[in-house]
Formats: structure tokens, sequence, C-alpha cells
């Protein structure tokens, strides 16, 4: 007999309690885009892990590190019989940094008392039916105390990454600066040999 624990989803009340917000003062993260796109560009995909098809806005998912984005792209790849990533894809993925000198207030999940005043474990941030994370990023999207957005633990990786939300003005404060395609990074290379991917 299977034992299941609770699905933990917002509770009815979420939005009448105030929302654990931390200062995040200026930005430095990694994005990995469409050659043809620019980096800052907030998207609404239901295939990603916080947006839920009925948000207010788009969102835009970055990392603090190469590894993990890569990790956040290509993990799915990565994990089936044969780790191969499409050279089409490959070849027109590209590698962007993103700053800013303002400050945001963030959700910060990765801290545990952060989840434990929302009553949220991680097992709903990386569970795989997807509604349920999603519940929990439409519910900070909607809060009245308006996160600029949230940072949460990669599920390949462990590490930090972060979501921005769409509010007037937030693109205004971003700059992006391009570095390079990935296949042109030594970094790639390496990231590609270390976990015996091919590129077909």
């Amino acid at each position: 007999m299977s034992v299941s624990r609770p699905i933990r989803l917002p509770a009815a009340d979420f939005d009448q309690k105030p929302l654990p917000l931390v200062s995040l003062d200026g930005l430095d993260v990694l994005r990995i885009h469409g050659m043809k796109y620019p980096a800052i560009q907030f998207r609404l995909n239901e295939t990603h892990r916080f947006s839920h098809p009925a948000a207010p806005g788009g969102l835009l998912y970055s990392g603090e590190d190469l590894e993990t984005c890569l990790w956040e792209c290509f993990g799915e790849e990565i994990l089936n019989p044969g780790a191969m990533i499409s050279r089409a894809i490959w070849d027109s993925r590209k590698l962007s940094k993103i700053i800013s000198g303002a400050s945001f207030k963030i959700c910060d999940l990765t801290q545990l008392s952060t989840r434990r005043f929302l009553g949220l474990d991680l097992s709903a941030l990386k569970h795989t039916e997807l509604d349920v994370p999603q519940a929990w990023g439409l519910a900070i999207q909607n809060h009245p105390d308006l996160a600029d957005g949230l940072r949460y633990l990669s599920r390949f990786t462990g590490k930090p990454c972060l979501v921005l939300f769409e509010r007037p003005g937030i693109s205004a404060k971003l700059k992006e600066i391009p570095l390079a395609l990935l296949p042109n990074l030594d970094e790639t290379g390496k990231f590609l040999e270390a976990n015996s991917i091919v590129i077909v």
C-alpha cells in the first residue's frame, strides 16, 4: 500500500496575511534565450514552473550561475536516455547577463523561514504536476503586497534562481548585456563533456 503526503497549496486567506519579502538591492543574473529574442522578455509559458495560465502578466526566469541556467534549460533532455540536445536548439541559444542598480521586493522561497511562514514545503515547489507550484506562483504574484518576484531553488542543481514578475516600469530598471552564443563558450563545452551530453 502506497503512502502519500498532503499536497500543500496556498491557504484560502493567503492574500489577507502579509507576504514575507526581502529587499534585493541590485541585480546580476544570467539568462539563456533564443538569439533572435531579447534576454529581457516577460513571457507566460504553461510548461514553466511558476507560470500559471491565469497570471496577470509574464515572468522572467534567470539563474545565478551558468551551470544552473544550463540545467534549467536542458535538464529534461540531459536526463533522458542518451542525453541528447538538438543542434538547432543548442546553436540558437545565447547567454546574456541581466543587471540593475534598483531594489526589488522578493519573496525568497530558498529560505526555510519564508516557507515555514507560508506553510509551504519544497515538494510543492518541485511537484511534477505543475498546477501545484503554479498555484503558489499565482498567489504570490497576485498578493496585494506586490512582490517584484520570487527566488527559488533549481530542482536540478539546488542552487538559487530568480523569477521577476511583469510589473509597471520593471523592464526600465533592467539592462541586458549579451555575452555569447552557447557553442562559443568554453564553459559550455566543459559542461557537455562533464555530463556526457551529445549534440545531434
